[in-house]
């Protein structure tokens, strides 16, 4: 049953609930970009509605370095380190596709290479590209990857012990530097340390994720239990989420508050998954949605390019943004899907890989690789 498969501690478990916040995080990253270009076609103005969408959304992206630090966390804990086998896989699933992405953004809108005609200097574009600014989105990415660059260091400390030492630090390092980010006394470093591709707006998120790796089980067995309490309490956020942008004006997913309901709204979203056990075939649509997540991410920036730049009109009104989002998130699935057909494709975009059940196992749903997307 499920509920086994949840509570057992196997190292190599299948972490449904954790695939399911994924496809939310990933959705809400879409409908942020939705909203955020209905905003830059409307004068760099919201209404009610596109401005709620675009705030509720914005726990998307701290939701992704949760579950990045989990899932990292939780091979380090159960299955140990192996540094040569941790750098391949990165490298594969997370730099090479950042890299492809990267040129394929730059492409799209022009870019002025170094190599060019009037093009940027070296050092302009290299710091260009190292703050993920080839488009909006991949900023993030180098987060990840940075993140990856300081684990072959974290992973020694992956104690429960450590860990609330650990992300305690990285907690007041996030609050300093989102109040009060420090001098690092150079233009250059001051442009990468500060900008919200640096790792010091993130490092809690991250480790959040690996303390949560000692707690889940008994968690998850106390959220199976109380899921309508956890899903009340994400309400409550989420209110408190609508009186905060009305009250201050909107805001970014790196703002101060998400430190906090951040964790809440992970145990809320873990409750809803569990409520929605009633509609097991529908819960199972969003666990699937989940395992295209990273490659939605990278993909779906080009499909609101391409509307944007043919219908227009279609981001422009309010009445069409539900169907400019169900349109953006259904063609990445399909050029997601394509992609991964192709002979390299697992290099261009990062899918799960469906593995078939073990013999002992009974279970209906099949098992797949969890990515730290």
């Amino acid at each position: 049953m499920e509920n086994d498969q949840i509570k057992q501690a196997s190292p190599k478990k299948y972490f449904y609930e954790l695939n399911f916040i994924r496809a939310l995080a990933c959705l809400c990253v879409v409908m942020v970009h939705v909203t955020a270009n209905h905003y830059s076609i409307n004068g760099q103005t919201f209404n009610w509605a596109t401005l709620f969408l675009n705030q509720i959304a914005r726990f998307g992206t701290p939701a992704f370095a949760i579950i990045s630090g989990f899932l990292l966390y939780n091979q380090a804990i159960n299955r140990g380190f192996k540094l040569q086998k941790f750098v391949s896989s990165r490298f594969t699933k997370i730099v090479l596709p950042f890299v492809i992405w990267s040129i394929i953004y730059l492409i799209v809108r022009s870019y002025n290479f170094p190599w060019m005609q009037d093009g940027a200097s070296i050092k302009e574009f290299v710091l260009y590209f190292l703050r993920g600014d080839s488009y909006y989105h991949l900023y993030f990415m180098i987060v990840v990857v940075q993140f990856y660059i300081l684990f072959p260091i974290l992973q020694f400390a992956t104690s429960k012990n450590w860990l609330i030492f650990l992300t305690l630090v990285a907690f007041f390092t996030n609050y300093f530097f989102i109040e009060s980010p420090f001098d690092f006394g150079s233009d250059s470093l001051n442009s990468f340390f500060q900008d919200r591709a640096s790792l010091f707006y993130w490092m809690f998120f991250f480790l959040l994720g690996g303390l949560l790796v000692h707690y889940w089980s008994s968690l998850v067995e106390w959220i199976e239990k109380n899921a309508i309490f956890c899903a009340v309490l994400g309400l409550v956020v989420t209110l408190f989420a609508i009186y905060e942008y009305k009250t201050f004006g909107f805001y970014s997913s790196t703002r101060l508050l998400n430190m906090f309901n951040l964790p809440v709204l992970f145990i809320s979203l873990t409750g809803v998954y569990f409520i929605l056990g009633r509609w097991k075939k529908m819960r199972n649509y969003f666990v699937q949605l989940g395992n295209l997540s990273m490659g939605i991410y990278l993909v779906h920036p080009l499909v609101i390019h391409v509307i944007r730049t043919n219908i227009p009109e279609v981001l422009d009104r309010t009445r069409w943004i539900p169907l400019s989002f169900i349109f953006t998130v259904a063609i990445s699935i399909i050029i997601v899907k394509l992609i991964n057909k192709l002979p390299f494709g697992q290099y261009i975009v990062t899918v799960a890989a469906a593995k078939k059940p073990a013999k002992q196992n009974t279970s209906t749903e099949k098992k797949t690789d969890t990515l730290s997307a």
